[in-house]
């Protein structure tokens, strides 16, 4: 009976690794112990790693960055020539702010600080008719288009790798066209059948080109959604239409919201294609400051471009922040 137990014994040890402790300087010497016993006890064997080696960090973070001192920045004026690129592009927008609390007549000659320009804007029946057009066709562009964004998105998805890649450059293509051609061609279509320049055909011209914004944020965010997502609802038995309802619009939301608003600030600033197609009575407000500037600058301008510049600040923080916003 004892040399059973004594066999039975010695075969479930001769079964279970022998864990070998030893003492490693390095982690080379680590890998070379660990090749040489499995070799030996022919996998009957592990290795225990010392307690030096398992809490031992690298000496810095791991980094996709080339090492050496070929790097853009150590090239010669590269600091200084994109220092001179951002004040071109953000002083004169700040010497318009500065210069819309201006109490003189002339745009560009301060006489002092005042607010009273920001008072005659707000009680100008040009400027506020012009606002309230610009508005009414923003916010119809914004909803049209973030409609057809989100569909185009869903449709896209199911396709396949060609034909999403396909549909997308057709959608894309209106960013790469100029806004010039747009406009000719887009008014030329117009008179074809059979429409004039008015409120329609701008609502029209400016949900077109407002898609492409709205969809590049949905595919950004559709892309960062784990498909085990729309697999549970399927094994839980959701149909298409309940997944879509249930599961991928709350989670698209933020990247809807951050189009539409995109669409709305586009919408707003849109000058060139409005040009073509806008008439008596619809006179959008970019349209209506350009017409200001060929009479004579005054600083009512820089108000109004002012109050647009923070309107596009406002909207832009807030799409950045959906955007990038992690689930919980």
């Amino acid at each position: 009976m004892s040399d059973k137990q004594d066999n039975v014994t010695s075969s479930s040890e001769a079964s279970e690794p022998q864990i070998i402790r030893m003492d490693y300087g390095t982690a080379t010497e680590f890998g070379a112990i660990v090749e040489r016993t499995i070799d030996e006890r022919g996998g009957n064997a592990a290795v225990q790693m010392p307690q030096w080696l398992e809490d031992k960090q690298p000496d810095r973070a791991l980094s996709t960055r080339r090492s050496g001192r070929n790097r853009l920045k150590t090239f010669p004026g590269v600091a200084f020539i994109s220092v001179l690129v951002i004040l071109f592009l953000y002083l004169p927008m700040l010497m318009v702010v500065g210069f819309s609390f201006n109490s003189g007549r002339q745009a560009l000659l301060w006489k002092g600080f005042s607010f009273s320009w920001y008072g005659k804007v707000f009680h100008d029946p040009a400027i506020i008719s012009a606002t309230l057009t610009s508005l009414e066709v923003a916010v119809i562009a914004m909803v049209l288009s973030t409609v057809i964004g989100v569909m185009f998105v869903l449709a896209a998805d199911q396709m396949s790798h060609a034909g999403s890649a396909v549909a997308s450059w057709l959608i894309n293509a209106s960013l790469i066209i100029p806004e010039v051609v747009l406009g000719v061609a887009t008014m030329g279509f117009i008179r074809m059948i059979g429409l004039k320049p008015g409120m329609l055909p701008l609502i029209l011209a400016h949900t077109t080109f407002c898609v492409p914004f709205v969809v590049m944020p949905l595919r950004a965010r559709l892309q960062t959604i784990d498909t085990s997502c729309f697999e549970a609802a399927v094994d839980l038995g959701a149909s298409p239409l309940v997944t879509v309802r249930r599961v991928t619009l709350p989670l698209l939301t933020p990247a809807i919201v951050s189009g539409a608003l995109m669409a709305f600030v586009i919408s707003m600033d849109d000058f060139m294609i409005s040009n073509f197609l806008t008439s008596a009575g619809t006179t959008t407000l970019p349209i209506y400051i350009f017409s200001l500037i060929r009479k004579g600058v005054n600083p009512s301008i820089n108000v109004v471009a002012t109050l647009l510049l923070l309107l596009a600040v406002i909207v832009t923080v807030v799409s950045s922040v959906l955007t990038n916003r992690k689930d919980d």
